[in-house]
C-alpha cells in the first residue's frame, strides 16, 4: 500500500513537472494583439514568444527567428569584418617587419639621420643639375624668342625650323619643371619617413630596454 502511494505520488509529480514546464504561452500577432494558450499557432512559432509559469513569471523566451534579409545582412557584416581584419593584421605584419629591419639596420639615431641625409642629398643633386638645365634652357628659348621678334619686325619670313626649336626647347622645359616638382615631393617624403622612423626608433629602444 505504501509503495502504491509513494508510486501515485510520484506520477503525479511528474504530470505537476510536465504541467509547469508546458506552461503558458504568450505571443503577439501582426496588429500587435497580445495572447495567451497552451499552444502557440504555427503562424507565431518563429516570432519571438514566452512562456510564463501559473505566477505569470517569465520563464523561457523565445527569440524571434531572423528573416532572410536579417540573414543576408548578417552574412555581409561578418565578410566585411573578416576584410577589416585581414587587413589589419596585414598592417600589424608590416609594421612588424620594418620595426624588425629599423632595429637590424641601424644602431643610434645618428645612423639613422645620416642614411637620411644621404638620400636626400642624392635627390638633391638631380635637382640642382635639372635646376641648371632648365636656366641653360631658359637662356636659349629667350634668345630664340628675341631672334623671331627680330625677324618680325624686319617685316621677314620666320624660318620654319626656329619656331620649331621654340616648340621643342618649351617641351623640354615642360618636362624638366615637372621634374623638380616631382624631386621636391620625393625629397619632402625621405624626410617625413625617416621623421617617422626616428621617432619609431625611439619607441622601440624605449621598450626593448625596460
Amino acid at each position: 500500500m505504501l509503495v502504491l502511494r509513494r508510486f501515485a505520488g510520484f506520477v503525479l509529480l511528474m504530470l505537476g513537472s510536465q504541467t509547469l514546464q508546458a506552461g503558458l504561452n504568450k505571443w503577439v500577432d501582426e496588429n500587435g494583439q497580445v495572447h495567451y494558450g497552451d499552444r502557440v499557432p504555427s503562424k507565431y512559432l518563429k516570432k519571438q514568444h514566452e512562456v510564463l509559469n501559473d505566477q505569470g513569471v517569465v520563464v523561457k523566451k523565445y527569440p524571434a527567428y531572423p528573416s532572410r534579409e536579417d540573414i543576408l545582412n548578417q552574412r555581409k557584416k561578418q565578410r566585411e569584418q573578416a576584410e577589416i581584419d585581414k587587413k589589419q593584421k596585414a598592417i600589424e605584419e608590416q609594421q612588424a617587419l620594418r620595426d624588425r629591419v629599423l632595429l637590424e639596420t641601424f644602431t643610434t639615431e645618428r645612423d639613422i639621420l645620416m642614411s637620411r641625409d644621404a638620400r636626400v642629398d642624392a635627390v638633391q643633386s638631380q635637382i640642382t643639375l635639372t635646376e641648371a638645365n632648365i636656366k641653360n634652357y631658359e637662356e636659349k628659348l629667350q634668345k630664340l624668342k628675341k631672334r623671331i621678334a627680330a625677324i618680325e619686325a624686319s617685316k621677314r619670313k620666320v624660318p620654319e625650323n626656329m619656331r620649331k626649336d621654340v616648340v621643342a626647347v618649351s617641351r623640354q622645359l615642360e618636362t624638366y619643371y615637372q621634374f623638380v616638382e616631382t624631386k621636391e615631393i620625393e625629397k619632402q617624403k625621405i624626410i617625413d619617413d625617416f621623421d617617422k622612423d626616428i621617432k619609431r626608433f625611439r619607441f622601440l629602444r624605449k621598450t626593448t630596454t625596460r
